[in-house]
């Protein structure tokens, strides 16, 4: 049988994919292979990051708190620290783990009159999300985030890592989180709490909000996009 890394290199991206979700739960033999795809995926996902990362600031891009850099690379801490949580927390779903390990901490959350983005400054959004008012700015915890939350909660019977805030909390105002239940040894685990889309994965909104430059919120009415969000938006190759 060719491996799904070799499929994934030859351009079955989404293929493989597929194919990695319906096994459920990650059997021992094929654990290698599918770590190879989630590194190689989680890889470029960090590419597209740092790209769009470097580009924030040229557009009038500023932090929701004025201090975070919009991506923060993965150190060696980061990624020990992911290796001993697999073990601590009984089980990362493969694409969590290898997003710890190449992609960091992500925070496209701010203001920027360019791409209509809104924290501090005036209108605050109105109405619901989905919604272009909602544009949802990529944020991703990284491995000392989720050792946080475990550290405080992972006695509970049913754990959910916060990996980010929802379109809500990142338009500045109160929410809930988009989140991973864990433990759990899937390749690629359900992001619960992503407005408009349910059921969708952490690759999969990766991959939507890479097409949309980080800011997949805009998916819902592309007729109201920036037209500054061009110069950021690319299509996914993971």
């Amino acid at each position: 049988m060719t491996s799904y890394f070799r499929r994934y290199l030859r351009g079955e991206r989404g293929e493989v994919w597929d194919d990695l979700r319906a096994l459920g739960p990650v059997p021992d033999d094929l654990a290698e292979d599918v770590a190879a795809v989630a590194d190689e995926t989680m890889l470029r996902v960090g590419q597209h990051v740092a790209r769009i990362a470097a580009a924030l600031p040229e557009l009038g891009w500023t932090c929701s708190d004025r201090q975070v850099d919009p991506h923060l690379p993965p150190t060696d801490g980061d990624r020990a620290m992911a290796e001993s949580l697999a073990e601590k927390v009984g089980g990362l779903p493969y694409a969590l783990e290898a997003c710890f390990r190449r992609v960091g901490h992500v925070w496209f959350a701010g203001d920027c009159e360019a791409l209509l983005l809104t924290y501090h400054q005036e209108p605050a959004p109105h109405g619901e999300p989905p919604s272009p008012e909602y544009p949802d700015p990529l944020c991703l915890g990284n491995a000392y985030a989720l050792h946080s939350e475990w550290q405080d909660y992972g006695h509970e019977p049913e754990f959910a890592f916060a990996l980010a805030p929802d379109e809500y909390h990142k338009a500045n105002t109160s929410g809930a989180t988009h989140d991973i239940a864990l433990p759990s040894s899937v390749a690629d685990p359900v992001l619960a709490g992503v407005a408009g889309r349910p059921g969708i994965t952490l690759v999969e909104y990766l991959r939507e909000s890479v097409r949309w430059g980080g800011f997949p919120g805009y998916s819902f009415a592309p007729d109201l996009a920036p037209a500054a969000l061009i110069t950021l938006r690319c299509d996914p190759d993971f």
